[in-house]
C-alpha cells in the first residue's frame, strides 16, 4: 500500500524540472558564457572561468552605463557659435532709469514733511528741528534700495514712521519726475524695482506695479532691431539736478541690479551720455526640449515652477527667491516687492531685521532661460557741457543708448539626449554580454515566474507534508 504522501512526493515538481530552474535559464539565456555554466559535461574549473568571465563583463558593462549616464548628468548640451549677421532680428533692449535728488527742494520737503506728520511752519525752534529730522528721513527714503537699508537704522526707534506707507511717499517725492497716472502710453511706466521707484520699458512692468491692480500700466510695443536697422533710443531725465542710474536688460525680463544680464551705468550729473551696445544672444536647437531640466540646467518660459509670478522668467525667480528670503528670516518683504502677500510690508524695523540677517547672502538657485538675450556696453561716452556754471545743462541732458546687433552667437545644441543614453545602455551590455533588450526581459520574467510559482504552491506543499498519512 502506498501513501498519499508519497505519491505527491513522486509526482511532485520540487524534485523535477522546477528544481533546476537555473540551469534552464543558464542554458536558454543569449548572454556570452551562460549555457557553459550550465553544461555538466564540462570541467568545474571551466565552469568556474566562464562564470568568472560573466561577472567581469558584467562589471565593466554596468560600469561603462554609469560613465555615461554621468556624461548625460553633467554635459548633454553644448554651445556652439552660429552665424547671425543679417538673418535674424532681435528686440530692442529694455531700459530702466532711477532717478534720486541730490538736495531736495526746501518747500517741496517742507509741504510734504507737513502734510505727512501734520507739523507747522517751523514758526518755533522744536517745529523747525522736527522739520529738518524729516526732511533727512525722506532724503534717506529717497536713495533707499535692497542694499542699504541699514541707512534706516536711526528712525529705527520713531513711532511715528511704523506704520509709514514708503511707497506713497516716494510717489510724493518723485511726482515731478513720474509720468502721469492716466497717461496712455508713457515711453517709461512706473514700476517698483530693487532700487525704489523707478520708470522701466520692460514688458513685465506689470509685476512691479506701484498703484496695485487699481491702474493697468502700458509700455511701448517691443522694437525689432536687425543688421540694417540698428536701434537707437534717446532718453531726457526730467528734473535738473538729480542723480540717474541707468539699467539695460532684455525688455521681456524685470531690472535685477547686480545680475549678469542687466547692465548698469551711473551716469550721475553728466549732461550728455551716448551708449553703444552689442547684444549677445543664446538659443537652442528644438531638441534641448527632451532633455530634463535638470540636465540641462534651462527653462523655457512656460515650465513655470514660481508661486506669486507666471510665466517663468529668471528675473522673477530672482524676486520671488528674495521674497521667501525676507519672509522666513523677518516675516516681512521690502516695499519694493508688488508681488507676494500684501499684509506683510516691513516696517522701519524689519527692514533693519534684514539688513542685520544678511539677507542678500542667501543663494537664489534660479535657471537661466535656454533662449535669451544680455549685452555688453561697447563704447561709452559722457560730456559735461559748459561745467557746474552751464546753464544749459538743465535743458541739454540727454541719454543716447544705441544697440547693435550680433554678427555670431551661442547656440545650446544636444550632444547626448536620452535616446542616446539609451542606445548607449544597450551597447554597452550588448558588447560585453551579448544581451539586449529582449534578453533582460526575458531572465526577469523567468525569476519573476519562479519567484511566484515557488511562493504559491510552498505553502501547499507545506501543508501536504504536515497532513496525516491515510492508509487505504
Amino acid at each position: 500500500m502506498v501513501s498519499h504522501t508519497e505519491e505527491r512526493k513522486e509526482s511532485s515538481p520540487e524534485h523535477g524540472e522546477e528544481h533546476d530552474w537555473w540551469m534552464q535559464l543558464s542554458k536558454e539565456s543569449a548572454i556570452h558564457g551562460m549555457p557553459y555554466v550550465a553544461r555538466k559535461d564540462l570541467h568545474w574549473i571551466e565552469r568556474i572561468f566562464w562564470l568568472a568571465m560573466i561577472v567581469a563583463a558584467a562589471y565593466y558593462a554596468i560600469g561603462s552605463c554609469l560613465s555615461q549616464w554621468q556624461r548625460f548628468r553633467d554635459n548633454p548640451i553644448v554651445y556652439e557659435y552660429e552665424y547671425l549677421f543679417a538673418l535674424r532680428s532681435f528686440p530692442f533692449m529694455g531700459v530702466t532709469l532711477c532717478t534720486q535728488f541730490v538736495t531736495m527742494d526746501a518747500k517741496i520737503s517742507g509741504d510734504l514733511v507737513h502734510n505727512t506728520w501734520n507739523i507747522g511752519s517751523g514758526s518755533t525752534e522744536d517745529e523747525d528741528e522736527r522739520i529738518n529730522y524729516y526732511r533727512k528721513f525722506l532724503l534717506v527714503v529717497n536713495r533707499l534700495h535692497y542694499n542699504n537699508l541699514e541707512t534706516l537704522a536711526p528712525y529705527e526707534n520713531d513711532t511715528t514712521l511704523e506704520n509709514i506707507n514708503f511707497v506713497e511717499l516716494l510717489f510724493n517725492i518723485l511726482h515731478r519726475v513720474l509720468p502721469a497716472a492716466n497717461q496712455s502710453l508713457p515711453e517709461l511706466a512706473p514700476t517698483l524695482t530693487e532700487m525704489g521707484l523707478c520708470q522701466t520699458t520692460s514688458q513685465l512692468v506689470k509685476f512691479g506695479n506701484p498703484y496695485g491692480s487699481n491702474v493697468k500700466l502700458q509700455v511701448p510695443p517691443v522694437r525689432l532691431c536687425n543688421a540694417f536697422a540698428n536701434c537707437q533710443t534717446t532718453i531726457k531725465p526730467a528734473v535738473p539736478g538729480t542723480h540717474v542710474h541707468l539699467f539695460m536688460h532684455d525688455v521681456n525680463e524685470v531690472m535685477m541690479p547686480k545680475d549678469r544680464r542687466t547692465v548698469s551705468i551711473d551716469t550721475g550729473n553728466e549732461t550728455s551720455y551716448l551708449l553703444k551696445v552689442l547684444l549677445s544672444s543664446i538659443s537652442a536647437e528644438d531638441e534641448v526640449r527632451n532633455v530634463p531640466v535638470a540636465y540641462r540646467k534651462c527653462r523655457y518660459i512656460e515650465e513655470n515652477n514660481l508661486k506669486y509670478y507666471s510665466p517663468y522668467h529668471p528675473s522673477l525667480c530672482r524676486l520671488e527667491c528674495r521674497i521667501n528670503v525676507a519672509l522666513d528670516l523677518c516675516k516681512c518683504k521690502p516695499f519694493f516687492y508688488a508681488a507676494g502677500p500684501k499684509k506683510a510690508i516691513c516696517s522701519v524695523k524689519g527692514m533693519l531685521c534684514l539688513a542685520r540677517s544678511n539677507w542678500l547672502e542667501r543663494t537664489c538657485d534660479c535657471l537661466p532661460l535656454c533662449k535669451e538675450n544680455s549685452f555688453i556696453v561697447a563704447e561709452e561716452l559722457g560730456q559735461s557741457g559748459g561745467g557746474t556754471q552751464y546753464a544749459g545743462a538743465n535743458f541739454e541732458r540727454t541719454i543716447i543708448i544705441q544697440q547693435e546687433s550680433p554678427k555670431m552667437g551661442m547656440k545650446r545644441r544636444v550632444v547626448f539626449s536620452t535616446d542616446q543614453l539609451i542606445m548607449s545602455f544597450g551597447g554597452a551590455i550588448g558588447l560585453f554580454l551579448g544581451a539586449s533588450f529582449m534578453t533582460i526581459y526575458g531572465i526577469t520574467y523567468v525569476i519573476l515566474y519562479y519567484l511566484v510559482v515557488k511562493c504559491k504552491r510552498r505553502p501547499k506543499l507545506q501543508q501536504d507534508k504536515t497532513a496525516p498519512i491515510k492508509i487505504a
